[in-house]
Protein backbone atom coordinates (compact mmCIF):
# COMPACT_ATOMS: atom_id res chain seq x y z
CA UNK A 1 0.00 0.00 0.00
CA UNK A 2 1.22 3.06 -1.27
CA UNK A 3 2.72 5.97 1.94
CA UNK A 4 0.36 8.61 2.61
CA UNK A 5 1.29 12.30 1.79
CA UNK A 6 0.39 15.82 3.51
CA UNK A 7 2.30 18.98 2.70
CA UNK A 8 2.26 22.27 4.46
CA UNK A 9 4.08 24.75 2.02
CA UNK A 10 5.89 26.88 4.14
CA UNK A 11 4.70 30.01 2.52
CA UNK A 12 1.76 29.72 4.18
CA UNK A 13 1.34 32.37 6.84
CA UNK A 14 1.00 29.82 9.98
CA UNK A 15 3.80 27.63 10.44
CA UNK A 16 2.73 24.26 11.89
CA UNK A 17 4.46 21.93 14.35
CA UNK A 18 3.60 18.07 14.84
CA UNK A 19 2.76 17.97 17.93
CA UNK A 20 4.15 14.59 18.45
CA UNK A 21 7.37 15.36 17.08
CA UNK A 22 10.61 13.21 18.98
CA UNK A 23 12.82 14.55 20.94
CA UNK A 24 15.82 12.27 19.69
CA UNK A 25 18.97 12.83 22.71
CA UNK A 26 21.19 11.68 20.16
CA UNK A 27 20.81 15.46 19.02
CA UNK A 28 21.01 18.42 20.15
CA UNK A 29 20.21 20.70 17.31
CA UNK A 30 16.01 21.26 17.21
CA UNK A 31 15.78 22.81 14.07
CA UNK A 32 13.11 25.78 13.26
CA UNK A 33 10.95 23.15 11.08
CA UNK A 34 10.75 21.29 13.60
CA UNK A 35 10.46 22.98 17.09
CA UNK A 36 8.72 26.44 18.07
CA UNK A 37 10.41 29.43 18.76
CA UNK A 38 11.53 29.28 22.38
CA UNK A 39 12.21 25.26 22.53
CA UNK A 40 15.33 25.97 19.88
CA UNK A 41 17.07 28.34 22.01
CA UNK A 42 21.02 27.67 23.12
CA UNK A 43 21.45 28.03 27.01
CA UNK A 44 23.67 31.06 26.17
CA UNK A 45 20.61 32.80 24.62
CA UNK A 46 18.28 35.19 26.24
CA UNK A 47 14.91 33.82 27.16
CA UNK A 48 12.41 34.76 24.52
CA UNK A 49 9.17 33.63 22.78
CA UNK A 50 7.37 35.08 19.86
CA UNK A 51 3.62 35.27 18.69
CA UNK A 52 1.99 36.03 15.83
CA UNK A 53 -0.61 39.05 15.50
CA UNK A 54 -3.72 39.26 13.42
CA UNK A 55 -6.83 41.68 13.91
CA UNK A 56 -10.27 40.66 13.56
CA UNK A 57 -10.47 42.43 10.09
CA UNK A 58 -7.98 40.02 8.65
CA UNK A 59 -8.48 36.44 7.33
CA UNK A 60 -6.09 33.13 7.47
CA UNK A 61 -5.77 31.55 4.11
CA UNK A 62 -4.30 28.34 4.21
CA UNK A 63 -3.07 25.48 1.14
CA UNK A 64 -2.45 21.74 1.96
CA UNK A 65 -1.20 19.37 -0.46
CA UNK A 66 -2.84 15.57 0.26
CA UNK A 67 -3.00 12.11 -0.74
CA UNK A 68 -5.88 11.64 1.86
CA UNK A 69 -8.19 13.63 3.75
CA UNK A 70 -10.52 14.53 5.55
CA UNK A 71 -7.99 17.53 6.78
CA UNK A 72 -9.65 19.57 9.77
CA UNK A 73 -8.47 23.05 10.54
CA UNK A 74 -9.20 24.38 14.41
CA UNK A 75 -8.63 27.35 15.89
CA UNK A 76 -8.40 27.01 19.37
CA UNK A 77 -8.29 29.41 22.44
CA UNK A 78 -5.73 29.80 25.01
CA UNK A 79 -7.64 26.45 27.57
CA UNK A 80 -7.40 24.30 23.93
CA UNK A 81 -11.06 25.11 23.09
CA UNK A 82 -11.90 24.46 19.32
CA UNK A 83 -13.64 27.74 18.85
CA UNK A 84 -13.77 27.66 14.93
CA UNK A 85 -13.85 24.09 13.31
CA UNK A 86 -13.87 24.38 9.01
CA UNK A 87 -13.07 21.24 7.01
CA UNK A 88 -10.34 22.12 4.28
CA UNK A 89 -11.72 22.12 1.00
CA UNK A 90 -10.60 19.31 -1.86
CA UNK A 91 -9.50 21.49 -4.96
CA UNK A 92 -7.39 21.12 -7.91
CA UNK A 93 -5.26 17.88 -9.06
CA UNK A 94 -1.36 18.76 -7.92
CA UNK A 95 0.35 17.91 -11.45
CA UNK A 96 3.62 18.57 -9.55
CA UNK A 97 2.65 15.92 -7.09
CA UNK A 98 0.97 12.71 -8.82
CA UNK A 99 -2.20 11.37 -6.93
CA UNK A 100 -2.02 14.84 -4.97
CA UNK A 101 -4.86 17.27 -4.40
CA UNK A 102 -4.76 20.57 -3.03
CA UNK A 103 -6.88 21.71 0.25
CA UNK A 104 -8.01 24.71 1.38
CA UNK A 105 -9.19 26.93 4.14
CA UNK A 106 -10.05 30.43 4.64
CA UNK A 107 -10.73 31.48 8.29
CA UNK A 108 -12.35 34.83 8.76
CA UNK A 109 -11.19 36.15 12.47
CA UNK A 110 -14.38 38.37 12.74
CA UNK A 111 -16.04 38.62 15.87
CA UNK A 112 -13.48 37.01 17.84
CA UNK A 113 -12.40 38.32 21.27
CA UNK A 114 -8.83 39.82 21.89
CA UNK A 115 -7.06 36.92 23.13
CA UNK A 116 -4.11 34.39 22.34
CA UNK A 117 -5.01 31.27 20.11
CA UNK A 118 -3.35 28.26 18.13
CA UNK A 119 -4.35 26.61 14.91
CA UNK A 120 -4.62 23.21 14.84
CA UNK A 121 -4.51 20.36 11.73
CA UNK A 122 -5.74 17.28 12.42
CA UNK A 123 -5.29 14.53 8.81
CA UNK A 124 -6.49 11.82 8.16
CA UNK A 125 -9.48 9.48 10.12
CA UNK A 126 -9.48 9.23 13.82
CA UNK A 127 -7.26 6.30 14.37
CA UNK A 128 -3.47 5.52 15.03
CA UNK A 129 -2.73 7.08 11.21
CA UNK A 130 -4.30 10.26 12.45
CA UNK A 131 -1.83 13.58 12.65
CA UNK A 132 -1.85 16.36 14.02
CA UNK A 133 -0.16 19.68 14.28
CA UNK A 134 -0.43 22.53 16.21
CA UNK A 135 0.64 26.23 15.12
CA UNK A 136 3.15 28.71 17.29
CA UNK A 137 1.21 31.16 19.55
CA UNK A 138 -1.61 33.67 17.72
CA UNK A 139 -2.80 36.66 19.05
CA UNK A 140 -5.83 38.28 17.72
CA UNK A 141 -6.95 41.81 18.19
CA UNK A 142 -10.57 43.46 17.92
CA UNK A 143 -8.81 46.54 17.66
CA UNK A 144 -6.31 47.67 15.19
CA UNK A 145 -2.65 46.95 16.01
CA UNK A 146 -0.61 50.25 15.98
CA UNK A 147 2.56 49.73 13.75
CA UNK A 148 1.62 46.68 11.99
CA UNK A 149 1.93 45.85 8.21
CA UNK A 150 -0.64 43.67 6.27
CA UNK A 151 0.90 41.72 3.49
CA UNK A 152 -1.39 40.23 1.18
CA UNK A 153 0.56 38.09 -1.51
CA UNK A 154 0.40 35.41 -4.45
CA UNK A 155 2.13 34.26 -7.77
CA UNK A 156 0.13 34.05 -11.08
CA UNK A 157 1.25 30.37 -11.44
CA UNK A 158 2.73 27.47 -8.94
CA UNK A 159 5.26 28.38 -6.70
CA UNK A 160 6.85 26.79 -3.52
CA UNK A 161 4.80 23.96 -3.70
CA UNK A 162 1.62 25.85 -3.72
CA UNK A 163 -1.07 26.14 -6.60
CA UNK A 164 -1.75 29.72 -7.09
CA UNK A 165 -4.35 28.52 -9.87
CA UNK A 166 -7.26 27.74 -7.15
CA UNK A 167 -7.26 31.78 -7.16
CA UNK A 168 -5.55 31.52 -3.70
CA UNK A 169 -4.29 34.81 -2.21
CA UNK A 170 -2.23 34.96 1.21
CA UNK A 171 -2.69 37.50 4.20
CA UNK A 172 0.52 37.74 7.23
CA UNK A 173 0.23 40.57 9.91
CA UNK A 174 3.93 41.82 11.02
CA UNK A 175 4.87 44.82 13.52
CA UNK A 176 6.52 46.84 10.62
CA UNK A 177 6.58 50.97 9.31
CA UNK A 178 7.91 52.42 6.17
CA UNK A 179 11.15 54.64 6.54
CA UNK A 180 12.12 58.18 4.71
CA UNK A 181 11.42 58.19 0.91
CA UNK A 182 14.56 57.38 -0.91
CA UNK A 183 14.11 58.93 -4.53
CA UNK A 184 15.55 57.03 -7.44
CA UNK A 185 16.23 57.39 -11.05
CA UNK A 186 17.71 55.58 -14.08
CA UNK A 187 19.47 58.07 -16.46
CA UNK A 188 20.89 57.76 -20.26
CA UNK A 189 22.96 60.53 -20.89
CA UNK A 190 26.07 61.94 -22.56
CA UNK A 191 28.65 65.27 -22.47
CA UNK A 192 28.75 66.90 -25.63
CA UNK A 193 31.40 68.82 -27.33
CA UNK A 194 31.67 71.48 -24.88
CA UNK A 195 31.58 68.42 -21.79
CA UNK A 196 27.77 69.87 -21.32
CA UNK A 197 25.82 67.23 -19.60
CA UNK A 198 22.84 66.44 -22.20
CA UNK A 199 19.53 63.87 -20.78
CA UNK A 200 18.81 61.67 -22.82
CA UNK A 201 15.88 59.30 -21.47
CA UNK A 202 15.24 59.44 -17.53
CA UNK A 203 12.98 57.53 -15.32
CA UNK A 204 12.20 58.53 -11.89
CA UNK A 205 11.14 56.03 -9.04
CA UNK A 206 10.55 56.16 -5.50
CA UNK A 207 11.33 53.51 -3.11
CA UNK A 208 11.50 52.83 0.87
CA UNK A 209 13.07 50.82 3.54
CA UNK A 210 10.86 48.74 5.25
CA UNK A 211 11.19 47.70 9.04
CA UNK A 212 9.97 44.69 9.79
CA UNK A 213 8.98 43.48 13.43
CA UNK A 214 8.89 45.69 16.72
CA UNK A 215 11.78 46.60 19.02
CA UNK A 216 11.91 42.80 20.19
CA UNK A 217 13.04 41.91 16.58
CA UNK A 218 12.05 38.60 14.80
CA UNK A 219 12.73 35.09 14.88
CA UNK A 220 14.39 32.83 12.38
CA UNK A 221 10.90 31.57 10.72
CA UNK A 222 9.44 34.33 10.41
CA UNK A 223 12.27 36.06 8.36
CA UNK A 224 12.30 32.80 6.44
CA UNK A 225 8.45 33.69 5.37
CA UNK A 226 9.28 37.02 4.56
CA UNK A 227 12.03 35.49 2.08
CA UNK A 228 9.23 33.21 0.80
CA UNK A 229 6.73 36.06 0.15
CA UNK A 230 8.65 37.90 -1.82
CA UNK A 231 9.60 35.66 -4.02
CA UNK A 232 6.18 35.71 -5.45
CA UNK A 233 5.40 38.13 -8.45
CA UNK A 234 2.25 40.05 -6.59
CA UNK A 235 3.01 41.31 -2.64
CA UNK A 236 0.94 43.67 -1.65
CA UNK A 237 1.56 45.90 1.76
CA UNK A 238 -1.73 47.74 3.13
CA UNK A 239 -3.42 47.09 -0.05
CA UNK A 240 -0.51 48.57 -2.40
CA UNK A 241 1.80 46.90 -4.46
CA UNK A 242 5.55 46.90 -3.71
CA UNK A 243 8.41 44.94 -5.40
CA UNK A 244 12.22 44.55 -4.24
CA UNK A 245 14.33 47.08 -5.50
CA UNK A 246 17.03 45.98 -8.18
CA UNK A 247 19.82 43.73 -6.12
CA UNK A 248 17.67 44.39 -2.57
CA UNK A 249 18.82 42.04 -0.06
CA UNK A 250 17.17 41.97 3.77
CA UNK A 251 19.50 43.75 6.48
CA UNK A 252 19.45 42.81 10.00
CA UNK A 253 19.89 44.58 13.85
CA UNK A 254 21.36 42.23 15.72
CA UNK A 255 22.54 42.01 19.21
CA UNK A 256 25.05 38.97 21.15
CA UNK A 257 23.07 36.48 22.62
CA UNK A 258 19.88 38.10 21.54
CA UNK A 259 18.19 35.17 19.36
CA UNK A 260 15.69 37.52 17.31
CA UNK A 261 16.45 40.09 14.86
CA UNK A 262 15.55 43.41 13.50
CA UNK A 263 14.58 42.87 9.44
CA UNK A 264 15.16 45.58 6.91
CA UNK A 265 14.32 45.71 3.28
CA UNK A 266 14.52 48.44 0.64
CA UNK A 267 11.35 48.15 -1.85
CA UNK A 268 9.70 50.39 -4.76
CA UNK A 269 6.69 50.99 -6.12
CA UNK A 270 5.02 47.30 -7.82
CA UNK A 271 3.48 50.07 -10.33
CA UNK A 272 5.59 52.54 -11.38
CA UNK A 273 3.23 55.75 -12.67
CA UNK A 274 3.87 59.29 -13.38
CA UNK A 275 -0.07 60.69 -11.90
CA UNK A 276 -2.61 60.06 -8.95
CA UNK A 277 -5.41 57.82 -10.33
CA UNK A 278 -8.36 58.79 -8.33
CA UNK A 279 -10.88 55.82 -8.30
CA UNK A 280 -13.79 56.60 -10.09
CA UNK A 281 -15.14 52.90 -10.78
CA UNK A 282 -12.21 50.72 -11.09
CA UNK A 283 -9.15 49.46 -9.36
CA UNK A 284 -6.21 51.82 -9.60
CA UNK A 285 -3.69 49.63 -7.70
CA UNK A 286 -4.32 47.15 -10.68
CA UNK A 287 -1.96 46.55 -13.46
CA UNK A 288 -3.58 48.73 -16.66
CA UNK A 289 -4.58 46.31 -19.70
CA UNK A 290 -4.77 47.80 -23.41
CA UNK A 291 -6.14 47.03 -26.48
CA UNK A 292 -4.09 47.53 -29.74
CA UNK A 293 -4.93 47.37 -33.40
CA UNK A 294 -2.41 46.23 -35.27
CA UNK A 295 -1.93 44.96 -39.03
CA UNK A 296 -2.42 41.72 -39.93
CA UNK A 297 1.02 41.33 -41.57
CA UNK A 298 1.75 41.67 -37.92
CA UNK A 299 -1.27 39.38 -35.91
CA UNK A 300 -4.17 37.87 -38.21
CA UNK A 301 -5.59 35.14 -39.52
CA UNK A 302 -3.67 33.47 -42.26
CA UNK A 303 -6.59 32.31 -44.03
CA UNK A 304 -7.77 35.08 -45.67
CA UNK A 305 -5.14 37.36 -48.22
CA UNK A 306 -7.03 40.35 -46.65
CA UNK A 307 -3.70 42.78 -46.07
CA UNK A 308 -5.59 45.45 -44.26
CA UNK A 309 -7.69 43.24 -41.77
CA UNK A 310 -7.19 44.20 -38.33
CA UNK A 311 -7.15 41.81 -35.06
CA UNK A 312 -7.46 43.04 -31.51
CA UNK A 313 -4.30 41.97 -29.22
CA UNK A 314 -5.41 41.71 -25.86
CA UNK A 315 -1.92 41.21 -24.05
CA UNK A 316 1.69 40.07 -25.78
CA UNK A 317 4.58 39.42 -23.62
Amino acid sequence: MADNFLYIPFINPVKFFDVDQEDLPKYFTKHFDEWEFPERLYDWQQPEDYVQIWQTTDIIPLQFESTFDPIIVKLLNSDGIAIITLPALIGLPNKFYPNTFSFEVAMSLADLPTGCYRLQITAGAAGPTQKTFLSNKQYISSIQIENSLCLEYWNSRFHEDVVFETGIKFQFRVHGYFGLLDPGRKDEQYRDEKYNPTILNSRTFRQWPVHFGDEFGLPDDIIDLLNRIWSCDNVLIDSKSFGISDGGKFEFIEIDTYPKRGVKLIVEEGINRNSKIFKIDTDPNKKLMHSIMVDKKVFGNTGTQNSDDTVPVITAE
